[in-house]
Formats: structure tokens, sequence, C-alpha cells
């Protein structure tokens, strides 16, 4: 396990795995139209304070860097969990 400087702890990502898998991260607080592009590639859904980011996450670094954005926006990350997807199916739950 990978604990990201905030804390948060990173699954390993196994051989199996090495070519990613979709994420679902949840948010706490609602994060506008405005800031979509800085997730490119992840479904954004709001409702009742609460933003979800779903989509692919190629491997550690690419999910840090994910988690660092969120943080630098001032967000509180709620939860991060693999949806256990390949790459390359719909992502998209609302």
């Amino acid at each position: 396990m990978f604990v990201h400087r905030i804390g948060v702890r990173l699954p390993e990502v196994s051989n199996d795995r090495a070519r990613g898998a979709t994420y679902r991260l949840v948010l706490r607080g609602e994060l506008g139209d405005d800031f979509e592009f800085l997730f490119d590639g992840m479904h954004i859904s709001r409702d009742d304070g609460i933003t979800v980011l779903t989509g692919p996450v190629t491997d550690q670094a690419h999910l840090a860097g994910i988690i660092d954005r969120i943080q630098e926006l001032g967000l509180e990350l709620v939860s991060v969990a693999s949806t256990e997807q390949p790459l390359g199916t719909d992502a998209r739950r609302d």
C-alpha cells in the first residue's frame, strides 16, 4: 500500500492491473462546470454537496496527480476506490 503525502492510502498496482483501472473518487463540495477540464477523461457528477469523479486511472502516479489536483482546489477527498472495471469500458455511473 502506497501512502500519498496527504495521508490517503493508494492501492498497489499489480502486474494484472498495470494497464490501469477505473476509479471512483468522492469529494465533499460541488465542483463547478468550469473545473471539468482539470479532470480530463473523468465523468463528473454532483449531488447535494458531493462531487463524484469516475474514470480511467492509468497508474499510481496518475492517481496521485488527481489527488494533488483535488487538494490544490481545496476540496476534501472522502473516498477513493477502484471499480474493478478495465480501462476502455464505460465508467459513467449516475
